[in-house]
């Protein structure tokens, strides 16, 4: 009886872990869909949206496209190709290219646009080897076909970057419609755009860049008054837009020039606190939040995210505003001493640091 009892133990005991080694080789198998249809979206997607990129200016961020690169001569840097769209980069000043979180934004050289069809092209060089998307309408002067009911997908960074490549999906009401007085320019589609979304591709299912995205009707009057428009969305047909983004010349590109910066991104505590743990800060905190950093400058070397910046260069800092005053006729080169509380080990210090514009 003891035996059978060992057995019975031993049997029960196999079934489990032999349960729970397939349950283990099925979490780390890549998921498959049911349905051909949903896998090759799921393959478009994944295939073109290391293109996919938010170009941050100074005040505010859009998305857009890599389209194009070329080598640069006697250089290990290759020169990049962003599409955007010209409201983007409008009066942006200095821009860079936002990849996603955790890795370093990269300066924009220089910009080109074209404001009847808000469309532009931002430049930028690294010695990373980045992934091109090719836009048949562009490099090979065709057409792309564009239909009433295709499906579409459009990809960007909408309200803020912790929503970097978002992705909705949606079908082409009308193939061809006017935007800003233009006949044709625009696709309108039900694929969700909101702020941030501006400029980033629209793709179809064939992976192909059908559009540029622009803008939203946000609300229609009826005789109810004025009510929430929903599926009311314009993109840039990619077939109008194509001639002017292939005939940009070297001399329509304008440089933008870098000035000197601390290199942070601040938040008030107010607005802090409305979407982050209030322990994160001080009691009764005055001051600042650092929330980000500029890659290519000096203060992500001594300053660190949700330090709260109680003063500079000896003055008291209760708002975004007193850092500007400090900052007027900033030169490079120009050191300021700035003040945070910081939590170290559970507890709060305060630590000063001089950081260098640059």
């Amino acid at each position: 009886m003891k035996k059978k009892v060992l057995y019975l133990l031993l049997a029960v005991f196999s079934l489990i872990t032999l349960a729970g080694c397939s349950f283990a080789l099925r979490a780390e198998t890549p998921y498959q869909s049911p349905t051909p249809y949903e896998q090759l979206r799921i393959d478009m997607i994944a295939t073109v949206e290391p293109s996919v990129v938010a170009v941050k200016t100074e005040t505010g961020h859009g998305s857009g496209i890599i389209y194009k690169s070329e080598p640069i001569l006697e250089s290990s840097e290759t020169l990049y190709y962003v599409m955007t769209n010209y409201h983007v980069v409008e009066n942006g000043g200095e821009m860079t290219i936002h990849f996603g979180s955790g890795k370093t934004d990269i300066p924009v050289v220089d910009y080109a646009g074209y404001e009847l069809y808000d469309i532009a092209v931002v430049r930028f060089k690294t010695d990373k080897t980045l992934r091109v998307h090719n836009v048949a309408p562009i490099n090979d002067n065709t057409i792309t076909e564009i239909v009433k009911g295709q499906d579409v997908y459009a990809i960007g960074s909408p309200h803020n970057l912790d929503k970097f490549n978002y992705v909705t999906q949606g079908i082409v009401s009308l193939p061809t419609f006017a935007y800003n007085g233009v006949v044709g320019l625009a696709i309108m589609h039900d694929a969700e755009l909101n702020p941030g979304n501006s400029g980033g591709p629209l793709f179809n299912l064939k992976g192909e860049l059908v559009g540029i995205n622009v803008a939203k009707i946000p609300t229609v009057s009826s005789k109810d008054g004025t009510i929430a428009a929903e599926g009311l969305n314009y993109s840039l047909s990619i077939n109008k837009i194509a001639p002017i983004v292939r005939n940009f010349k070297a001399s329509d590109f304008q440089e933008v020039v870098r000035k000197p910066r601390i290199g942070i991104s601040v938040q008030e505590v107010e607005i802090f606190l409305q979407e982050n743990d209030a322990s994160l800060l001080p009691p009764n905190p005055v001051g600042v939040v650092v929330v980000g950093f500029d890659q290519t400058r000096n203060a992500k070397d001594y300053l660190e995210m949700y330090d709260l910046i109680i003063s500079m260069n000896g003055t008291p800092i209760t708002s975004i505003a007193d850092i500007g005053a400090q900052l007027v006729d900033a030169k490079f080169g120009d050191s300021h001493v700035i003040t945070v509380m910081r939590k170290v080990n559970g507890s709060f210090v305060e630590l000063s640091f001089t950081i260098i514009l640059s």
